[in-house]
């Protein structure tokens, strides 16, 4: 089966109207379709990336799978994921299989927004360097808001909420406040920039080409509301902090900048190399 069959085959199995998943090798369970790759050589991550969800996982995948192979990445479609890896001689092995996707639990109203984030993704998947504040606060010229310090000691922020949301650690917070200080308008044209009285410190960005940044008015951290970027430059205000505005555009579907991985479901937070 050449790439271009391999797709063909994965496409139609992704569709739930393509019938029950069965898999005909031997001693493979139900749940899932192994398609069989002629070229170990093939291609499969821009067609599946340019198609479907990226899906994250720790441990084993939850997708009825063989566990024999080493399964290395999934895209997710509904009640389907599309799953690529090695098997024991190291070839390429590609699977369709019914997704396993458990009911959404909204975390207690008494945790912080910080807290629901770690809830509902887990936090990160291993322990994260703590920053030395007092050197990134002097380094800016301002102290900074208490929960975004909390979710980069939480989560270290080397990583990608839900596959879109990079919030920046302090290297890439300091680097980001400084190439737009002096502008005399930021993205969305009503704000200048930082270090400027009520200009505007960029902390977080999406795949879209959407920036989220702070409006440094009044002298408390802590109530510095958030200003949306859309890709078009047109900005939007909230009157909440960061680490509620993130929480909410990864859980609310009428939020005004939800970016929602609808067939996806869950949410995770992946460490990245950086």
């Amino acid at each position: 089966m050449d790439r271009e069959q391999l797709m063909a085959a994965v496409f139609h199995l992704m569709e739930v109207e393509s019938g029950a998943l069965t898999c005909d090798q031997p001693g493979h369970a139900g749940g899932h379709t192994c398609v069989s790759v002629s070229d170990d050589g093939v291609a499969v991550d821009d067609a599946f990336d340019s198609r479907y969800v990226k899906a994250y996982w720790r441990g084993e995948p939850p997708m009825a799978v063989p566990d024999e192979h080493d399964w290395d990445q999934a895209w997710v479609h509904g009640m389907r994921a599309v799953l690529d890896g090695q098997d024991a001689e190291g070839r390429l092995v590609v699977a369709v299989a019914q997704r396993t996707i458990p009911e959404p639990v909204e975390p207690p109203e008494e945790l912080s927004w910080v807290q629901r984030l770690v809830a509902i993704t887990d936090g990160p998947s291993s322990p994260v360097p703590q920053p030395d504040w007092a050197a990134v606060e002097a380094r800016l010229g301002t102290p900074l808001p208490t929960d975004y310090k909390q979710l980069v000691e939480a989560f270290g922020c080397a990583g990608r909420f839900n596959g879109f949301f990079d919030v920046f650690d302090t290297g890439e917070l300091i680097w980001h406040t400084e190439y737009y200080a002096g502008d005399d308008l930021m993205p969305g044209e009503e704000y200048p920039a930082f270090p400027a009285r009520g200009g505007l410190i960029p902390w977080s960005k999406n795949e879209h080409e959407q920036t989220y940044f702070w409006i440094t008015e009044g002298s408390d951290p802590g109530r510095w509301p958030v200003y949306a970027v859309d890709s078009l430059d047109e900005g939007t205000r909230f009157d909440c902090t960061a680490t509620e505005f993130l929480y909410r555009q990864m859980t609310d579907p009428h939020h005004p900048f939800h970016i929602a991985a609808e067939n996806a479901r869950g949410h995770w937070f992946e460490d990245l190399p950086r």
